[in-house]
């Protein structure tokens, strides 16, 4: 396997004072930051920066460019970044400013679909994760069954705790953003033999 995946900042010793213990995972959450796009690494650095403030925790976040953040060696912490799913799940924030910057699903809709770079970027980590998880399978998952790839606003149909979260409201349930093509991008990614 040669297609090993460049991580541009490694955020471990940033996240590890935050974890909650550690426990297998089979379900990845992706998240946006709902924070403006920077040049660089300094846009997912405030991200980070902001959520250890606030003693929640994040595995990952990609921003605009394609630039990625992982907490490597922490691929099994529990973070608090998704009430109900904590435990169980790794999650993914990508910098975006989307869902306050348009007015509706459509506008939304069209400024992911301008997001080429950042889109294959998230799903090359998936399919990273995936190999590293393989517990976590490359399906959609609406918050719970199956084991899989879901959304924050799916976890927060189902789980009390992330009540309000609207973050990559799928479009597949009249939402915005393009997770089922995020899928596919990762499933042909994970054959590429994409890896950490």
């Amino acid at each position: 396997m040669s297609n090993k995946l460049h991580i541009d900042f490694d955020s471990q010793n940033l996240m590890y004072q935050h974890t909650n213990g550690y426990h297998a995972k089979d379900l990845l959450v992706l998240h946006e930051t709902i924070s403006h796009d920077g040049t660089g690494i300094a846009d997912e650095l405030g991200v980070e920066k902001y959520l250890a403030q606030k003693n929640y925790g994040i595995h990952g976040v990609v921003d605009k460019e394609g630039l990625i953040s992982w907490a490597k060696g922490l691929g099994n912490a529990i973070f608090w970044q998704c009430g109900g799913v904590n435990t169980r799940s790794i999650g993914i924030e990508q910098v975006s400013y989307i869902p306050v910057q348009y007015k509706d699903n459509v506008e939304r809709r069209q400024a992911w679909n301008h997001r080429e770079v950042q889109l294959n970027a998230v799903a090359k980590l998936i399919a990273c994760i995936v190999r590293a998880h393989p517990a976590i399978k490359l399906v959609y998952s609406r918050g719970t069954l199956p084991p899989g790839i879901t959304a924050h606003w799916n976890v927060s149909q189902i789980f009390s705790e992330s009540l309000g979260h609207t973050d990559c409201w799928p479009v597949k349930e009249k939402g915005y953003y393009p997770i089922e093509n995020v899928i596919t991008l990762a499933k042909q990614y994970y054959k590429e033999g994409w890896h950490f």
